[in-house]
């Protein structure tokens, strides 16, 4: 899967022209639509941000301007504006184009196209108005425009941004552009039902396997989901279309808030296992975390988005350092963590050094954290469900513990007591149903004489298998606190039946074993009784049930006697 999502996504960063050549003026006649390629263009700044175009035009009329490099990070940022003066192709009919700025989350971009009577015609779009007025509703700022054959005026594109970027365009065929994008919604789509699909695991999981670590998972896979429509544009496109406000802010309030659950999901997965002083800065990452959400959304982004970069490093470092040490103490649950941790640090990074001014837009810049995500995400599910498994399987070895003799694995004598009374309980709808057999192995004091004490203790083990041997589905087996087995049969049995079962039981216990040394055989000693039971409490019939036993034990040549 996350194979097949990267050849997607690059097929996408292809197809939407993104790192494409520059190329200087084609003609539509003479060949296929354009691919998103970005032509040539002049460039100035205005650093007051106050500029008219005819000011404008004026410096580049003087040439101040200088060519422009889509690799450049330009100074956006405050009221600075920078000015494109752009070369569109030449043609020879009329052709519908868009120009595209591939950028989601950009402040303003306002187009300039020479209108019919002699003056300007100005669109604009950008996070500073709601995406449903923009002229083109879409992912991020695009513009339909004709491109007249002859047009010898130029086109002007304004740009501001809350910090420096490298700016870069693309001009379409309508055509191309419609199809491009059907193709990168689609993938964007698939990787929401992916998100989603995750989520309701997660829920699931957590109802199932009662653990409330897949809760933190579900609400960390969330936030960095949404986190991520909002960086895409899909979420501006189709969530929030009417609220400038909150298209602009979600990007930044989404994401770092992702990164805070990060951290109290990875302190959950780490808890029982981890160091005071992990947890804790744990803890601390997370409330920087939140303390910056809450930054953004009631001061803004200044300074707040300054913060936030050296913030996302820190959460790497020590996102990496709990999947490491979590590795260390539990390989096989671990390296699922690790290797999801690394796939989503070597996507987001990318977008983090863009922000900090280090790295020019690019694929990996602008979609390295979808990409990470879509394969960290699998991953850490993986995880989760072998980590529940491995505690479910703890967990039933303790209570198996818990109900079970530690010698013999039989049950234990708290659970014999509860199925006699049940069994008692139940005497007055069935008076004929249930027997209670008693085995003693009247040897166990010479064969510890004999063979010590480790023998003596598997000749136990021994007569619990022998035991076990001769029971049906339903019956239970248990060993009372003195050392003597008790055997509760279900339902109803003739007294003939009840006799065959006690003297397969002796037989089995003479029959030579692996178990003990050679010549060593158990001496079984079996009381039964059958009902209707003349006892009237558990005590009673355990009582007359040891008398039987002790009698027989004194006596070499008797082994079976149903109690009177």
């Amino acid at each position: 899967m996350p194979r097949r999502l990267l050849a997607c996504l690059t097929m996408a960063a292809c197809v939407l022209g993104m790192g494409g050549p520059a190329v200087a003026q084609t003609d539509q006649a003479a060949g296929p639509g354009w691919m998103g390629q970005q032509g040539a263009a002049q460039v100035v700044i205005d650093g007051s941000g106050q500029q008219t175009l005819a000011q404008i035009e004026q410096r580049f009329m003087l040439g101040e301007s200088e060519p422009a490099d889509a690799g450049r990070i330009m100074p956006t940022g405050g009221n600075t504006a920078v000015w494109y003066r752009l070369a569109l192709p030449v043609v020879s009919v009329p052709t519908p184009l868009v120009l595209a700025l591939p950028h989601p989350g950009m402040n303003r971009v306002d187009l300039y196209r020479p209108a019919a009577d002699g003056g300007w015609g100005v669109e604009r779009s950008g996070d500073s108005i709601p995406v449903a007025q923009w002229p083109l509703p879409y992912l991020y700022p695009a513009f339909e425009l004709v491109q007249q054959p002859g047009e010898v005026r130029a086109s002007y594109l304004r740009v501001q941004h809350s910090h420096p970027i490298s700016v870069r365009w693309s001009v379409w065929s309508t055509r191309d552009f419609q199809e491009s994008g059907k193709r990168w919604h689609f993938f964007l789509g698939a990787y929401v039902g992916l998100m989603a699909l995750v989520i309701l695991i997660c829920m699931v999981n957590a109802y199932v396997l009662r653990d409330s670590i897949h809760l933190y998972y579900a609400a960390y896979v969330l936030f960095i989901t949404f986190g991520q429509l909002s960086l895409t544009g899909l979420a501006g496109e189709y969530l929030w279309p009417g609220s400038a406000w909150w298209n602009d802010v979600a990007s930044n309030v989404l994401p770092v808030t992702g990164v805070a659950l990060g951290h109290l999901f990875l302190r959950e997965l780490v808890l029982e296992r981890g160091a005071r002083w992990a947890t804790g800065l744990m803890l601390a990452m997370a409330a920087v975390g939140a303390g910056l959400a809450l930054g953004f959304l009631f001061v803004g982004r200044d300074p707040f988005f300054t913060i936030s970069g050296p913030f996302y490093l820190a959460s790497f470092a020590v996102y990496l350092g709990a999947a490491l040490w979590y590795t260390w103490r539990v390989p096989r649950v671990g390296l699922w963590v690790l290797a999801g941790m690394l796939a989503l640090l070597a996507g987001a990074v990318f977008p983090v050094l863009r922000n900090m001014q280090m790295l020019p837009v690019s694929f990996m810049t602008q979609y390295g954290a979808q990409l990470g995500a879509a394969v960290e995400i699998p991953l850490l599910l993986i995880a989760l469900y072998l980590r529940s498994r491995g505690q479910r399987a703890t967990q039933a070895r303790v209570g198996a513990m818990a109900t079970a003799d530690p010698l013999t694995g039989v049950a234990n004598h708290q659970v014999m007591l509860q199925r006699l009374a049940h069994l008692l309980e139940h005497r007055p709808r069935d008076p004929g149903a249930g027997v209670v057999i008693r085995v003693r192995i009247g040897n166990i004091h010479d064969i510890r004489a004999e063979y010590g004490l480790q023998v003596a203790q598997m000749a136990l083990v021994h007569a619990g298998a022998c035991i076990n041997q001769v029971v049906r589905e339903g019956d239970t087996v248990a060993r009372h606190r003195d050392g003597d087995f008790v055997l509760i049969l279900q339902g109803r049995m003739e007294r003939d039946d009840i006799s065959t079962i006690g003297q397969r039981l002796i037989a089995r216990g003479l029959a030579p074993s692996g178990v003990l040394p050679p010549g060593a055989v158990l001496q079984l000693k079996v009381g039964i009784a059958a009902a209707p039971y003349q006892m009237q409490d558990v005590e009673a019939l355990l009582l007359a049930l040891e008398g039987v036993v002790t009698e027989l034990a004194a006596r070499p040549g008797k082994a079976l006697r149903f109690v009177t």
